[in-house]
């Protein structure tokens, strides 16, 4: 079975678009999965004073890191703490 160039190239095109497609598709998810995270942890910075001052602490130590993307916060009844740090840096 052989096939013409024509052929061969509207394969290929359809491959890559498809490709394209499926990649750009999962990378606007894995965007509005932070940008949920982020809006998540701006509430909780605006309702909880513990939690602002934890950030401040952090980010004078850190200026680069951002809450949300680099480490998140929990609220437990003992107060606010670090629940991941995905940072290479060590965890204050």
């Amino acid at each position: 079975m052989s096939y013409d160039a024509l052929t061969f190239s509207a394969v290929v095109i359809t491959v890559v678009i498809t490709v394209v497609i499926i990649l750009v598709s999962r990378s606007n998810a894995n965007n509005e999965r932070k940008m949920r995270l982020l809006a998540k942890h701006l509430t909780m910075l605006e309702s909880n004073e513990e939690a602002l001052q934890l950030c401040k602490e952090i980010h004078e130590k850190y200026p680069d890191l951002c809450v949300g993307l680099d480490y998140t916060f929990s609220e437990s009844k003992d107060g606010v703490k670090i629940d991941q740090w995905k940072s290479h840096l060590p965890k204050p």
